[in-house]
C-alpha cells in the first residue's frame, strides 16, 4: 500500500501538462464567456416572453400570472446557471497566470474554483434526479388510481 502522506514526492507540471492546461484554459474560458452571453439571452428572452404571454393572454388575470410565471422560471434557471459559469470563467482566467508564474497559490485558487464548479453542478444533477423519480412515482401512483377509478 502507498504512502499519500509522503512530502519528499512534490508534483510538478512538467511542460507538456503546462501545454494542455493552457489549451483546456482556452476552452474553458470560451465555454465560460459563451455561457455568460446564454444567461443574458435567456433573462432577456424571459423578460420579453413573459411580457407577450401576458399581452396575448390577457393584460388580467390569468394571462399576467402566466407571464409572471414564464419570466420567473427563466430567471431562477439563469440564477442556477451563474455560478457554475462564473467558476468556470475564474478558473480559466487564475490557471493561465498560476502556470506562467509557477505560482501554487494561484495554482490552487484556479483547481478550487474548478471543484466548486463540479461540486455544483454535481449537486444540482441529482436534486433534478431526485425530482425526476418524483415526477416518474407520482405517474405510476396516478396511472395506478385512474385505473381502479374506471
Amino acid at each position: 500500500m502507498e504512502n499519500y502522506n509522503d512530502t519528499t514526492n512534490q508534483l510538478t507540471i512538467d511542460e507538456t501538462g503546462k501545454a494542455i492546461y493552457l489549451e483546456m484554459t482556452r476552452w474553458t474560458k470560451f465555454l465560460a464567456i459563451v455561457g455568460f452571453v446564454m444567461l443574458g439571452i435567456m433573462i432577456v428572452m424571459g423578460l420579453f416572453l413573459g411580457t407577450a404571454m401576458s399581452a396575448a393572454l390577457g393584460g388580467s388575470g390569468l394571462g399576467v400570472f402566466s407571464g409572471i410565471g414564464f419570466t420567473l422560471v427563466y430567471l431562477i434557471i439563469a440564477a442556477l446557471y451563474f455560478y457554475p459559469t462564473y467558476a468556470l470563467y475564474k478558473y480559466s482566467i487564475l490557471i493561465k497566470p498560476a502556470l506562467r508564474a509557477n505560482d501554487s497559490t494561484l495554482f490552487n485558487r484556479a483547481i478550487n474554483y474548478k471543484k466548486n464548479m463540479f461540486l455544483y453542478m454535481g449537486v444540482v444533477m441529482i436534486i433534478v434526479i431526485a425530482l425526476y423519480a418524483l415526477i416518474f412515482l407520482f405517474a405510476i401512483m396516478g396511472g395506478v388510481i385512474g385505473a381502479m377509478n374506471s
